[in-house]
């Protein structure tokens, strides 16, 4: 690469990193937008007077920078007004009213859209807010509320909440992006339809839209029923969902086993629109204008037909941007098309990767806040990696001239080079390794991108000419995506295939990609400093890894964390030689679809670089205590399951025996003598059995586990009542004293007697319950109890996750939510 090709490349890459620096130092920023624009923007200002115009770039960037940080502190740090939604969030039901600003997102049982409150009550209000309306399909047709609809809902305002666990994923500052502080829930009957209709050209472009999306998928609908039942219901209609994924980037039905099927094999970039999509709308459309124009003579001699073409295509390709959701993915790879087009037309050469950077600068500038999405992250390193590998390739090996292994190339060295560019982000958001992702793509992206894809785009274009015909197309594509599906299913089936990761720490994600361009650059350039650099970078990774790994397996001390997970329990202990044990996983009810097991626990755990369990123990098999177990049975190596003797009918319970039998998973049931074992310093004592005066309760039936490390003990008693805590006070040979007491059932009125506190004798209690739930726990008698008796308290609703670490001498307990 030659210098002057240096400088042409130099000014979009360092306007797009201003862009993400910019964003990113904005997000940290924890002062008041006007304080930041005075401190950052102003003198920016004042040097760009200054300063000669030979320095445009570095001005430029610096700009860039301060405005963009300055719009990321406003978002991240709102001034809100008194008429603002958030100051409704107050537990009380109020009318509100709205217009809709968003297309649906169906789900199987409710369905979502975005709000802009106009009122709340008799108060003019502001702000978005989220719209869940539950519905039964069975029961009453669901019909879509319209894009600019004004409505009327009678709800409570929730404010938008994290579960407060270190690393955890923060659901609250991504709202905040988007401008969504509240949720409001409502049942399809009780929303009030005003009658009026936003008229603006936009409303009624997005309601055209949304009319297409919901005819293709009732002819999706109806094409499912014409398919072979000879094949399974399961993936017939995930073939369905699929297709609907593929086409309009809805993938709200698609089930979370299939999502986790395609992960597993390294394909789940198909499920997002972006450039495969935009190149078979976009060559479908230039071929069909090039087509129309080459039957005008005017054309044919000027030799216009192609430029008029290109102009012309970009009109229903940034329709069907629109159309399939706009995602970060979708933008980018309107953007390149674009000005590839451009650069066609006006006959200028194209660089791939200043297009790439333009691409994102754009996408920035319009939203600084899309940086943080992880469709913008994987989007954009993918991409980089395959421009970045294929110009390696052409400075150093080269490829075949044979047309054909030159094509299966191409495809093989796309997929590595993304998989290199993308294996960082997958490991820090999915913690998910495909080891068969250059051959399932390499059969999957012909059957799935060049078949099933245009079949789908055909049944979308032909509906309304030809609507046999396209009834035709989507028939024969549900049955080509469900042999797929069952194909992705069985080699997701086999462990050898994917693998569960630790998550990586932003320095060795920074170390990683730093390696990667540096040794791909020493290697073109020859360059000994650029040697020296991957050398250097090596050593760093190596100690960073010793580091974390040391961090993992000999922390020294005992730690206990007591998780977030709301209106549940679930504790993670990490002994001084790097012993686990995890005591209940939390979970919701049937009615929830929300996985604590999927979403904090697992994460949690991958966050601290564990990848096996020595021991599970769950306390009694109700929901908010099991049912995050499957998940972390499933993805974890558990060496031994320690349950009571209750074996429920449900079918949770079943599919957890299930999964425990199939991971040849050790069950212990102690019974009504103290069973013991003990790692190294620690001692675990766990009392069970099933009482006859007590069988009828199964919060009494619920295993009491002791955990002692020296001097220090802490006691987990699960959600045993008052007549059980009786019981345990004259138990042979197990003592209740304790350092640490869990409180029984949440802080429930039934639990933590007088005589129960008196044995244990704590100095603290950790109260584990969900924010303003419904059972009101803790309990004001019971708080009141422990505040007499001087025990410290920490509540996970009010201070997030509470972890303990002990020497065996003392203690010292931190909370992640200050308090």
């Amino acid at each position: 690469m030659d210098i002057r090709h240096k400088l042409t490349l130099a000014p979009m890459l360092f306007i797009f990193l201003c862009f993400a620096t910019g964003a990113i130092a904005g997000s940290w920023a924890p002062v008041a937008p006007w304080i930041y624009f005075i401190a950052v923007c102003l003198p920016a200002a004042t040097i760009f007077i200054l300063f000669k115009p030979d320095k445009f770039i570095f001005l430029s960037c610096l700009a860039v920078f301060s405005l963009t940080a300055f719009r990321m502190a406003g978002i991240c740090a709102p001034d809100y007004s008194d008429q603002h939604v958030i100051r409704f969030c107050n537990g009380e039901t109020y009318p509100i009213s709205g217009i809709i600003n968003s297309l649906p997102k169906k789900y199987p049982d409710k369905t979502r859209y975005t709000i802009n409150c106009t009122s709340i009550g008799t108060d003019t209000a502001v702000g978005k807010l989220i719209l869940t309306i539950y519905h039964d399909p069975l029961k009453q047709p669901v019909s879509s509320l319209r894009f600019g609809e004004h409505i009327i809902v009678t709800s409570k305002i929730r404010a938008i909440r994290n579960f407060s666990n270190p690393g955890g994923y923060d659901h609250e500052f991504r709202m905040r992006l988007e401008g969504i502080t509240g949720t409001i829930y409502a049942n399809s009957y009780t929303i009030v339809h005003t009658g009026r209709v936003d008229g603006s050209l936009f409303a009624r472009g997005m309601r055209f839209l949304q009319r297409t999306r919901e005819r293709f998928s009732d002819n999706v609908a109806k094409a499912l029923q014409n398919t072979d039942e000879r094949q399974p219901d399961f993936f017939s209609n995930q073939a369905g969902a699929v297709l609907t994924a593929l086409v309009t980037g809805q993938k709200e039905m698609i089930h979370e086993k299939t999502r986790d099927n395609f992960s597993k094999a390294g394909l789940s970039h198909i499920l997002a629109v972006s450039g495969l999509h935009m190149s078979l709308v976009g060559f479908g459309f230039f071929s069909v204008f090039i087509f129309i124009l080459n039957q005008h003579s005017s054309f044919v001699i000027t030799g216009h037909a192609k430029k008029a073409a290109g102009i012309l295509t970009l009109l229903p390709l940034t329709a069907y941007a629109f159309f399939a959701g706009f995602s970060p993915s979708t933008q980018r790879a309107l953007i390149m098309t674009a000005v590839f087009l451009t650069s066609f037309l006006i006959e200028k050469e194209k660089d791939p990767l200043n297009t790439l950077y333009f691409a994102a600068s754009l996408i920035l500038f319009i939203d600084p806040g899309t940086l943080f999405s992880i469709s913008f992250q994987l989007s954009f390193v993918c991409v980089f990696f395959i421009i970045s590998g294929f110009m390696f390739l052409g400075r150093t090996l080269g490829i075949p001239e044979n047309k054909w292994i030159k094509r299966i190339c191409l495809m093989i060295l796309t997929t590595v080079f993304a998989g290199i560019g993308a294996a960082p982000v997958t490991a820090f958001y999915f913690n998910m390794f495909p080891m068969v992702q250059v051959g399932t793509n390499l059969v999957m992206i012909p059957v799935i991108g060049f078949l099933g894809l245009p079949l789908g785009l055909a049944g979308l274009m032909f509906m309304d000419l030809l609507p046999g015909l396209s009834d035709l197309f989507l028939t024969l594509d549900i049955h080509i995506l469900s042999y797929c599906l069952q194909g992705i299913h069985w080699i997701a089936g086999f462990d050898w295939t994917w693998a569960r990761v630790v998550t990586p720490r932003p320095i060795e994600i920074i170390i990683y990609y730093a390696l990667i361009l540096c040794l791909g650059f020493a290697i073109m350039e020859k360059n000994k400093g650029a040697i020296y650099l991957t050398f250097l970078l090596t050593a760093a990774g190596m100690v960073s890894t010793g580091q974390g790994m040391l961090k993992r397996f000999y922390p020294g001390k005992l730690v206990v964390h007591t998780l977030d997970v709301g209106q549940g329990n679930a504790s993670v202990i990490i002994t001084p030689d790097g012993k686990t044990l995890l005591i209940d996983a939390g979970g919701f009810g049937s009615g929830s679809s929300f996985d604590t097991g999927r979403y904090i626990v697992g994460p949690f755990l991958w966050k601290r670089w564990i990848l096996s369990l020595d021991a599970v123990i769950l306390t009694h098999p109700d929901s908010d205590h099991m049912n995050g177990l499957y998940f972390i049975f499933e993805n974890f190596g558990v060496r031994q399951w320690i349950k009571n003797h209750e074996m429920l009918s449900s079918v949770f319970f079943k599919n957890l025996m299930d999964i425990a039998e199939k991971k040849d998973i050790k069950i212990h049931v102690p019974g009504p003598d103290p069973w013991r074992f003990s790692w190294d310093q620690v001692k675990i004592s766990i009392i069970g059995g099933k009482s006859p005066q007590l069988s009828d309760n199964v919060n009494n039936n619920s295993l009491v586990t002791r955990l002692d490390f020296l001097s220090f003990s802490m006691l987990f008693p699960g959600d045993i009542e008052e007549k059980r805590e009786r019981e345990l006070i004259h138990a042979e040979n197990f003592s209740l004293k304790s350092d640490i007491l869990m409180s029984p059932h949440h802080g429930s009125c039934s639990s933590s007697s007088e005589l129960f506190l008196d044995q244990v004798s704590p100095s603290g209690v950790i109260i584990s319950c969900g924010y303003m739930n419904r059972h009101k726990f803790p309990c004001r008698r019971v708080f009141q109890r422990y505040l007499q008796k001087r025990i410290s308290i920490f509540r996970t609703d009010l201070m997030g996750a509470v972890t303990l670490q002990s020497d065996g001498i003392g203690y010292t307990i931190k909370t992640h939510r200050k308090f």
